[in-house]
């Protein structure tokens, strides 16, 4: 049973890691969102603007929102409102919606890795800056695995720690 546990700490050190430099990678996207919107901003002062910006920030906002949430499963950072307090379903409520939660990531995740498949081979560009589209496919559905893997380690992780402090 040590020796699975170890394992098990093992992996989830492994997914923590991955999902710690993909969020940063994922800041630095949202700072490169930021400094397009600001040039965007002072050059149509001027009359001018960032040719292309919507389609670099849409871009960029696929890579920031699915490479930060699974570091915001694994540190638990969402934003949670109770509707109605239900103590005693509360275990078969989260459980509930952990399954659903694991199962739509891992099919969008499955979708978005086909997906850019077909982009690739069709060569879907984007039509201002004529960016391939297929690599960030790839990225969201990166994010969703990592979403989906991230969901069971990090109830085991809350489940050891609940352990360890009774």
């Amino acid at each position: 049973m040590k020796k699975l546990k170890k394992i098990v700490c093992k992996i989830l050190d492994f997914f923590c890691f991955i999902a710690e430099n993909l969020s940063v990678i994922g800041g630095a996207a949202l700072i490169a969102m930021m400094l397009i919107t600001a040039a965007d901003v002072v050059l149509r002062i001027f009359g001018a603007s960032v040719l292309g910006s919507m389609e670099l920030i849409s871009y960029l906002m696929c890579v920031v929102v699915f490479l930060s949430f699974g570091k915001a499963i694994f540190v638990d950072s969402f934003t949670k409102v109770d509707i109605f307090n239900f103590r005693r379903a509360e275990p078969v409520v989260k459980i509930i919606m952990d399954i659903i939660h694991f199962t739509a990531c891992a099919f969008t995740s499955y979708y978005c890795f086909s997906q850019s498949a077909v982009t690739k081979v069709m060569g879907t560009s984007s039509l201002m800056l004529e960016i391939v589209r297929w690599p960030f496919l790839v990225l969201s559905g990166t994010g969703f695995l990592l979403i989906a893997v991230s969901i069971p380690l990090s109830n085991y992780r809350n489940f050891m720690i609940k352990k360890e402090s009774v």
